[in-house]
């Protein structure tokens, strides 16, 4: 049965799938290359605002596995080493349980996962990480006790090993709908191989590092770590010095506000943006330039703006847990909060000159079989992750083969806006092993838009869209089942 999930109420509805828009189309370039030095294509003054939507812990082949014409599952599919059942492996399966759980995806689990670049180390990360408490008799038992932090997240302990499920258009609709009429990103990678905050830090600076002498700060206490110091903890109130994309902003005249969906929250947690996601108003460089507002925006406030025609140049949206489509939370809320976005921005005066990003910044341990390309530094580049581009210039149906991550939006923001000045040009100290937004090896995301058109009307989508998602958890395994390829339970 097909579902509508709308303000935490399932409706039972009759079969009827999104018509399918156009076929998706090939980038001129192979994403094993990076874009010639020389191509740089012109991008005109019509793009005035850039918006960020950030979403969480999902890996491409998950979402956009089966997407046609994208770098998603080989043939045949692969089958992954399964310690709890030695004599057999996993498969990717259609999962369409609407709450899934993933696993744990640190550093430490992402490199049992990659396994060197072999991605066969899913399953058994897992089921590592599960431990001794559950085993082939006690899949789809939930433990007793308080369960476990994720991203300070509380999260229930069950015997459950989904992360080689995936998700598909009856599943995702909008998002697959999005994909066919606009830009898809098939080799968008984590910035660093490890969870949110670092990927976090990333999006707003190009680099995750922790500082340990900060009275007086030192520029030079900052190496690059997986995982910082939230900046509103009790005892480190301002942990990053280095430098952040919205000093060139901020020094440039350029406006940019980050929007909270539901506020701040604490540095861990489900109510309110956490801190670990929001991560700006801990930068020496926002509390300076008296910015620290324009990082805590109520989310209330960009649908009045976006109405109104007064986003600012640069936006970031972030999301609460509920919506962010964490594990263990409601894909079908999230993909239903993400699309409220961006009909108010197709609905306001500024779609006509925006560019959304949409992007979910790490894998949580879910399978993708494309090992990361290349490794600039310790910290990554990581697991593959969805990423896509829409925009009234967007290409039609284009699937952009370039290798990126976040590190690209940052070469985006200073090509439009900052005639090219990156951070490396900021003239502050910055003791960082690379400057990533400058990297040759990456591909120009300019590539993805074309001009030659007027600019496209806007592409409504239904809020709460039909889906296959189906709430309630996994079916109990009968103790003397033979256990299918991937898992389904």
């Amino acid at each position: 049965m097909l579902t509508r999930v709308r303000a935490g109420f399932v409706f039972i509805l009759g079969f009827g799938l999104l018509a399918a828009p156009a076929a998706a189309g090939q980038s001129a370039f192979p994403w094993t290359s990076a874009v010639p030095a020389n191509y740089r294509p012109s991008v005109p003054g019509l793009i005035q605002h850039v918006i960020f939507i950030v979403q969480e812990n999902r890996s491409f082949d998950h979402y956009f596995g089966t997407f046609p014409g994208a770098d998603g599952f080989p043939s045949p599919l692969p089958c992954l080493p399964d310690p709890w059942y030695p004599s057999q492996c996993d498969t990717p399966y259609a999962n369409h349980i609407d709450s899934n759980q993933g696993n744990a995806h640190g550093h430490k689990w992402q490199s049992i996962s990659v396994d060197g670049g072999k991605m066969d180390g899913f399953v058994a990360a897992r089921e590592q990480f599960l431990g001794p408490k559950c085993g082939p008799s006690d899949v789809g038992r939930t433990l007793p006790g308080a369960g476990y932090e994720d991203e300070g997240i509380r999260m229930t302990t069950r015997c459950i090993v989904d992360v080689m499920g995936y998700h598909d258009g009856t599943d995702l609709p909008n998002y697959w709908a999005y994909a066919k009429n606009f830009v898809l990103m098939d080799h968008f990678f984590e910035s660093v191989e490890s969870w949110s905050q670092p990927n976090h830090l990333a999006i707003f600076s190009g680099w995750s590092a922790k500082c340990t002498q900060l009275n007086p700060p030192d520029i030079n206490s900052c190496a690059s770590s997986f995982g910082g110091i939230p900046w509103n903890s009790t005892d480190h109130p301002m942990p990053d010095l280095w430098t952040d994309i919205t000093y060139l902003l901020y020094q440039n005249g350029i406006s940019w506000g980050v929007y909270l969906d539901h506020g701040q929250g604490t540095p861990f947690g489900e109510h309110g943006t956490p801190g670990i996601w929001n991560v700006l108003p801990g930068f020496e460089t926002v509390q300076e330039d008296g910015q620290v507002a324009n990082a805590s925006l109520n989310q209330t406030q960009f649908y009045t703006d976006a109405a109104a025609g007064n986003l600012p140049q640069v936006t970031w949206l972030l999301p609460e847990y509920y919506d962010s489509e964490h594990p263990q939370a409601s894909i079908a809320h999230g993909q239903s909060y993400v699309t409220g976005l961006v009909n108010a921005i197709m609905s306001g005066p500024d779609w006509n000159s925006s560019a959304i990003f949409m992007m979910w910044d790490d894998a949580d341990g879910f399978y993708d079989h494309e090992p990361p390309p290349f490794q600039f530094d310790q910290l990554g580049l990581g697991i593959r992750v969805p990423a896509m581009l829409i925009s009234p210039y967007a290409k039609t149906g284009y699937i952009d083969h370039q290798v990126c991550s976040s590190d690209c939006y940052l070469k985006f923001i200073e090509d439009i806006f900052l005639n090219g000045e990156s951070i490396a040009d900021s003239g502050r100290p910055d003791p960082r092993p690379d400057y990533r937004d400058q990297e040759a090896q990456y591909g120009d995301l300019r590539n993805d838009f074309d001009f030659t058109h007027a600019p496209r009307p806007p592409f409504i989508l239904p809020q709460y869209p039909l889906t296959m998602l189906r709430p309630e958890g996994p079916p109990p395994r009968p103790g003397n089942a033979k256990r299918p390829p991937g898992r389904p339970w």
